[in-house]
């Protein structure tokens, strides 16, 4: 391979990756209460509740500190094959979880008592939250399962919080107390061997916070139930984010990332939420954006095709010093007259670079918001959820068939977005080239063949950036991508129709 084709292609990977850095800095707007709701659906616990009329074989009555419910049966499900329902709570499906990977690398997990007693304290304490500081043991034959149940989906999430000595909200304070107090415990079934060591508390802690650190889609204007976390896809509770909280993640956050992802939500509820309600806020949205945007560089654009429709003057230019790579004499003189052109024709050479200036930092606000947008995070289109990749959702087998609709929306997704996207950028120079048909050949110049070279490499190391980035990125910013390149080729076809009339008036 060439030094200058190798030198090419260093160039525009450190670019990619360069781009791909700058869209990962927009701050995560997920508050402590955000992540410990997340926290808690990635480990609800091991305990399931359910009333008389759903009794399974080997059900028990719930006890708490001696106290009997007579309306509240449990059942445990403490197999530790990590395909099996508990460790399903500790494992969701895109890995295969804190049991397995504890156990692969032989440390020893807690008792199934450990894990039992934990979620009693949970339930007791969000009961306390839930109900004005009095006990769940209070009046045991009152409470019910749905009570329950409703108690731990409001503050389950306790478990990963607690109040430090400094009365500070402070992640796994409670976790960690009761954790200590049960490793201390005299009862059977538990005891210093049968609660988390050291190395499980660490995997565990890290697992956990992991999940939450990474979920970015959290941005909401009023607060509410949303997202698919945790194994069984459960909705968290997301606190509400103000645009004055969104200025102080910082200044893109609140010029850009914000606005995008309010207009997504506001939509989404307009259309009714549903997963195609979702969709057509993303429509709207590119639609809103790439019109802004049109208007903003619609000059720098006109110039753009028109530097296309002139592409038949400018070779005639550069056929008439075919040594101009080699002759700096002829190199400036073809330079001299194409500027004459471009002046003649009213046309900005850098006006492209102008146009990725407004693009770049658009672009990475479109991108946040749409990450950010919890609405986006909810329900499904044709079995696909907008925030996830494609990639993941083409990669993850567990749960097919009954995730089989979700895998073809991702790849068809996939297919037209990639498909728009070389139509959009190869539109102008199949119009071009259509025109140039009726024209006589002239010599090749090298010049001219140098710098057609170098605009294809710019042309198909973008497209392949654009469709490796869709592959990537959640499924929603696929959709922006599609619908933009269907924009952009509606606007390249406009354009054009318009540069025709106007070249054919000044002809006549």
């Amino acid at each position: 391979m060439k030094k200058k084709t190798i030198n090419r292609i260093t160039l525009f990977t450190a670019l990619g990756l360069g781009a791909i850095l700058l869209v990962s800095c927009t701050a995560n707007f997920s508050s402590e209460v955000d992540k410990t709701n997340i926290m808690y659906a990635y480990d609800m616990g091991s305990t399931r509740y359910v009333g008389p009329d759903d009794l399974r074989v080997g059900d028990k009555k719930l006890e708490i500190d001696g106290k009997t419910f007579e309306n509240v049966y449990v059942w445990q499900d403490f197999t530790y094959d990590y395909h099996g329902g508990f460790a399903r709570t500790l494992s969701p499906v895109d890995s295969q979880g804190i049991i397995y990977a504890a156990t692969q690398s032989k440390i020893e997990v807690p008792s199934a008592k450990y894990w039992e007693e934990m979620d009693k304290r949970t339930l007791k304490e969000a009961w306390k939250l839930t109900h004005d500081n009095h006990e769940i043991t209070e009046n045991p034959a009152g409470v019910t399962a749905e009570d329950i149940i409703k108690a731990l989906d409001a503050k389950g999430a306790v478990k990963f919080s607690g109040y430090n000595d400094k009365g500070e909200v402070e992640r796994w304070v409670n976790w960690n107390n009761w954790t200590q107090e049960l490793r201390e415990s005299t009862e059977e079934g538990l005891g210093f061997k049968n609660v988390p060591n050291s190395d499980f508390t660490t995997v565990y802690q890290t697992f956990i916070t992991n999940k939450a650190e990474n979920i970015r889609s959290c941005i909401t204007t009023a607060g509410g139930d949303y997202g698919n976390f945790g194994w069984n896809h459960s909705n968290v509770h997301m606190e509400e984010k103000t645009w004055g909280y969104a200025w102080s993640r910082g200044f893109l956050e609140g010029l850009l990332v914000y606005p995008v992802a309010a207009m997504t939500e506001i939509f989404s509820h307009s259309f009714g939420m549903g997963g195609w309600g979702q969709l057509g806020a993303i429509l709207l949205v590119t639609f809103i954006v790439r019109t802004f945007l049109t208007l903003v560089s619609l000059k720098s654009t006109i110039g753009q095709q028109k530097m296309q429709m002139l592409q038949p003057e400018l070779a005639r230019i550069q056929a008439k010093y075919p040594n101009s790579n080699t002759n700096q004499a002829q190199k400036q003189r073809m330079a001299q007259e194409q500027m004459a052109l471009y002046k003649k024709n009213k046309i900005n050479p850098l006006g492209t670079l102008l146009v990725l200036i407004v693009q770049f930092p658009l672009f990475i606000g479109v991108w946040g918001g749409l990450q950010g947008s919890a609405a986006l995070a909810t329900d499904k289109v044709a079995g696909l959820y907008l925030s996830e990749s494609i990639w993941n959702t083409l990669t993850n087998t567990i749960g097919l068939p009954g995730n089989i609709n979700g895998w073809w929306t991702a790849f068809t997704l996939f297919i037209l977005m990639a498909v728009s996207q070389f139509v959009s950028m190869k539109l102008p120079q199949w119009i071009q080239k259509h025109r140039e048909k009726k024209l006589p050949k002239l010599s090749a110049n090298p010049a001219q063949n140098s710098t057609q070279k170098q605009m294809k490499w710019f042309g198909y190391i973008m497209l392949a950036m654009i469709i490796i980035m869709g592959f990537t990125l959640p499924a929603g910013m696929g959709v922006y991508w599609l619908a933009g390149a269907l924009f952009s080729i509606v606007q390249t076809i406009v354009t054009q129709l318009i540069i025709s009339r106007q070249m054919k008036k000044k002809k006549d």
